[in-house]
């Protein structure tokens, strides 16, 4: 299910004003009113995410009478994972202008000259088990435009889910991704020879850093950093899940990791924008960098 449309007929009534609430905003729709104005019968309707919160204001007189509809996604039928790069057939002015807009930008030689990578924290709603294929056919509103746009422009934008911890001898927040959920437990090695790092790059994670340089204890050689992704909207918790693992200090203790949704796009240098890293070279480039690491 992805939302809901509602279809308001021309009865008299006042009151029953339809309330939209999301990301600290709201909005109001008074179909009683709307509809008593038009010249000739007209019906009223919305189509709401569904997770997007609404609630519908007390109707002081007359009837308010609607019809309400479930708006369904079918996952067994022949729409492709990568639905949403398709789009509608003419894009809408909106969409159109932000495409103008970071095509632009992307020309810009002052923008990410020696390329890098963007992260993009997901608006909406998402059902995520332990693999998130399936989502990139469920992207909606301002998520499905994102994916869509970068991939008109010839960029091929991954989902990814995201989580960050902060080392304990380290000044440094590290995270990672990785396309599916990790569970700890089959990681296949003793709990105290437990290594989070680690056991996210044997499963085809890719480690990320938000710091330029990292150094060990006591060391005063610097270490190549893990990939760096500057993030263009923070990572949400909508579509948060959760790992759990033992870690080991002074004595063994569960800790919890916490996994966000999100949108990765790589970008190339200047003049050769189209020219990045694969998702393949990423994860052999993690693990080069955290082979030289002996912490």
């Amino acid at each position: 299910m992805l939302g809901s449309l509602v279809i308001i007929f021309p009865t008299p009534h006042e009151g029953g004003s339809l309330l939209v609430r999301q990301g600290g905003q709201e909005w109001s729709f008074d179909p009683g009113r709307e509809l008593t104005t038009a010249h000739t019968p007209t019906i009223g309707y919305v189509a709401l995410l569904n997770d997007v919160e609404h609630e519908v204001a007390p109707v002081t007189s007359g009837y308010r009478v609607t019809l309400t509809y479930n708006l369904c996604l079918d996952v067994d039928g022949p729409t492709s994972v990568r639905g949403p790069a398709s789009g509608p057939f003419s894009l809408p002015a909106y969409e159109r202008t932000f495409q103008e807009s970071l095509k632009a930008l992307l020309e810009n030689p002052e923008f990410l000259s020696y390329g890098g990578t963007l992260g993009f924290g997901l608006r909406h709603v998402y059902p995520v088990g332990r693999d998130i294929g399936h989502v990139y056919g469920l992207l909606k509103a301002s998520d499905a435009i994102l994916y869509r746009t970068f991939r008109a422009l010839g960029f091929q934008p991954a989902l990814y889910m995201y989580y960050e911890w902060q080392t304990y001898w380290r000044d440094s927040v590290r995270g990672a991704l990785i396309d599916h959920r990790v569970d700890f437990d089959d990681c296949g090695r003793a709990p105290e020879e437990f290594d989070l790092s680690q056991a996210v790059l044997d499963e085809g994670g890719i480690l990320v850093s938000r710091g330029d340089t990292y150094r060990g204890p006591g060391e005063d050689n610097e270490y190549e950093r893990p990939m760096k992704v500057d993030w263009v909207t923070p990572v949400t918790t909508f579509n948060r899940q959760e790992s759990a693992y033992i870690s080991y200090g002074n004595e063994p203790c569960l800790e919890l990791t916490y996994w966000d949704l999100c949108l990765i796009v790589r970008i190339g240098k200047v003049g050769e924008r189209l020219m990045y890293p694969t998702t393949a070279q990423s994860r052999k480039e993690s693990r080069r960098a955290n082979a030289n690491d002996p912490h």
